[in-house]
C-alpha cells in the first residue's frame, strides 16, 4: 500500500482487496434513508456531472481489483461480528464491504463548518475542514487528508497501490490507515476544480459521508456535537442530482 500523500514514494507490492456487496439492488429497496449503490456507479455518476471526468467514469473502479483483506495488518482488529453490532447498516456497507452512497445523501456533503472529519469506525481523524471543497460530484470532496501524529510523513488515510497510469485514468481507493474501512476513492483531476485546495494539491479525494463523522472545533459545554454522515441532509438542503 502507498501513503495517501506520499503515494511516489511508498509503495508495497500487496493490493486492496475490493468487497463488493452482493444484491445491492435488494439492499436499496430495504433502505431507502439514505440509499446505497454499487461502488462503480461513482464513475458514472461522475461522467454525467463533469465532462472533464468522462474517462474516470467509463473504467471500472480500481478499488475492485482482488487483494488485500480489510483487516488484515490494521491496527484496529474486530470480527465482522463485532463490526456489525458496532455500525449503522450504511456504515457497515460503505466501511466493510466498500460500497458507495447515493450522490447528496449524506449530511456532511454540505457541511461547511470548521472541525475535524473522522472515520465513523474508529474515530482517527482523517480530513481537516479547510481541505473540504464543493466539487459539484454529491459526495464530500477533500484535496488532501490529515497527516499521522507520530509520523508527519504518513497521512491517517491509505491509498490503494496502483501504476500511475491507473491512478491518472482511473483513480484510486482509499482506506482508514488505522481500521481499514472503505472510504472512497482518490482521484488525479484537482487541476479541474480552480480556487479550491484541490487545485494546489492536483488531488480530489471523493470520500462516502456515511464513512465519516465530524466533529465540529467550536464547542462549549459538557455535551460534544457529533455529526454522522450516514444521516441524510437537512429538510430544505437536499439536492438531485442531475440525471
Amino acid at each position: 500500500l502507498r501513503n495517501a500523500e506520499n503515494s511516489d514514494e511508498v509503495e508495497d507490492p500487496r493490493e486492496i482487496e475490493p468487497n463488493v456487496s452482493q444484491d445491492d439492488a435488494s439492499r436499496r429497496h430495504a433502505r431507502r434513508k439514505p440509499s446505497i449503490s454499487k461502488t462503480h456507479d461513482r464513475r458514472r455518476w461522475l461522467q454525467a456531472v463533469t465532462p472533464g471526468l468522462a474517462a474516470t467514469a467509463c473504467v471500472p473502479a480500481a478499488a475492485h481489483a482482488k487483494g488485500r483483506s480489510r483487516t488484515d495488518g490494521y491496527d484496529v482488529q474486530k470480527t465482522e461480528a463485532e463490526w456489525k453490532s458496532q455500525l449503522s447498516q450504511q456504515q457497515y456497507f460503505i466501511l466493510r464491504e466498500g460500497g458507495t452512497e447515493s450522490p447528496y445523501s449524506s449530511i456532511l456533503e454540505s457541511e461547511k463548518r470548521t472541525g475535524t472529519f473522522r472515520c465513523a469506525a474508529c474515530a482517527t481523524p482523517l480530513f481537516d475542514s479547510s481541505q473540504k471543497f464543493t466539487s459539484g460530484t454529491g459526495w464530500p470532496s477533500f484535496a488532501k487528508p490529515v497527516m499521522s501524529q507520530s509520523d508527519p510523513l504518513i497521512s491517517n488515510v491509505e491509498m490503494e497501490n496502483v501504476s500511475q497510469f491507473q491512478y491518472q485514468l482511473a483513480g484510486a481507493e482509499v482506506r482508514c490507515q488505522t481500521c481499514g474501512g472503505h472510504l472512497g476513492d482518490v482521484f488525479a483531476d484537482g487541476f479541474l476544480f480552480p480556487g479550491t485546495p484541490a487545485a494546489a494539491t492536483g488531488k480530489r479525494y471523493c470520500i462516502d459521508g456515511g464513512a465519516l463523522v465530524f466533529v465540529p472545533q467550536d464547542q462549549s459545554g459538557e455535551d460534544i456535537e457529533i455529526v454522522r454522515g450516514d444521516s441524510p441532509p437537512k429538510k430544505g438542503n437536499q439536492r438531485m442530482f442531475p440525471g
